[in-house]
């Protein structure tokens, strides 16, 4: 297998501001495989498994040029890239950095607020995704009710056992397919990949994507109105009112808050410090707070949160 630095994409290019490694850092998606980050370099990695059946080693930089950031894509393969696996990739990094968002609405409102200002003049909020919907769904059941830590942990596993490898470092693999995971054997989970009580959601929902009761995908470019799309993902058996609120901000839906006990410890912590631990405030009243975000209220204070 050889690197292979691929001619420019010529529309991955993002006006200023845009800062890529804070983008990719906002949230704890490089840390769970097949994503890696490179602090040192800056350097986002992913093993990605393309529509032909190929595993390749993408290695993503930023550069800045003039007013703009320029993406370099360099991918390591065991021969070049055809047309369309090149035109398969750029829609996955398109859609995987956000890179088709609009957030100036937001923006405008952070720079309003002095502590949060700076988001706005660095142009962050594109937070990373996985390319496919069903990836970043399974990954956040895996979210729930765990700790961080366990969560990189049950990923990882999952990955290790069942994602298609690459060639030149069997050791790294792709994020498994929902026909991989559907085929597998659930003692393999029961006894190596360990996801617990989420072993039976993540099979599941592969079964329904493997024999066509659910079009994961669909929901990525369906028009839905946020409270309908909301409904759609609440449908999937092990994603509650957390799971599907947070799913809605990877999908570019921001009205909804993620609300789980860190949410209730930041804002007790921030907002109602005054307020007697006896009486302490509702999650309604919580949620309250970010009212003055409008439609980008989980963006709000997913930065407040991360000061």
């Amino acid at each position: 297998m050889r690197e292979l630095l691929q001619a420019p994409y010529p529309s991955l290019v993002i006006p200023k501001p845009y800062d890529f490694a804070a983008s990719i850092c906002d949230h704890g998606w490089p840390m769970l495989a097949p994503f890696a980050w490179d602090a040192e370099h800056k350097t986002l990695q992913r093993v990605e498994l393309l529509d032909t059946g190929r595993v390749v080693l993408l290695r993503l930089t930023a550069q800045e040029e003039g007013d703009n950031v320029q993406l370099q894509v360099a991918v390591k393969a065991d021969q070049d890239l055809t047309v369309a696996e090149m035109q398969e990739l750029e829609g996955k990094l398109r859609w995987m950095l956000k890179l088709n968002e609009d957030l100036s609405e937001f923006y405008a409102i952070a720079a309003q607020h002095n502590r949060l200002s700076h988001v706005a003049a660095s142009g962050r909020g594109r937070l990373l995704r996985a390319p496919t919907l069903w990836e970043d769904v399974v990954k956040t059941i895996c979210t729930t009710n765990v700790s961080w830590r366990n969560t990189v942990s049950m990923v990882q596993r999952l990955v290790a056992r069942l994602g298609a490898p690459l060639v030149a470092d069997p050791a790294r693999r792709a994020f498994p397919t929902p026909q991989q995971v559907a085929a597998a054997d659930p003692a393999l989970f029961d006894k190596e990949i360990r996801l617990g009580y989420r072993n039976g959601y993540v099979i599941q929902l592969a079964r329904e994507i493997v024999e066509g009761r659910r079009d994961l995908e669909a929901l990525k470019q369906n028009a839905l109105p946020g409270p309908e799309l909301r409904q759609e993902l609440r449908s999937i058996k092990g994603v509650g009112d957390y799971a599907a609120n947070t799913l809605l901000v990877l999908l570019g839906h921001y009205h909804e808050l993620p609300v789980d006990s860190a949410f209730r410890s930041h804002v007790k912590m921030r907002h109602f410090a005054h307020i007697p631990a006896d009486a302490p405030p509702t999650d309604a009243e919580m949620a309250a707070v970010y009212d003055q975000w409008g439609a980008w209220k989980a963006l709000g204070y997913w930065f407040e949160a991360g000061e």
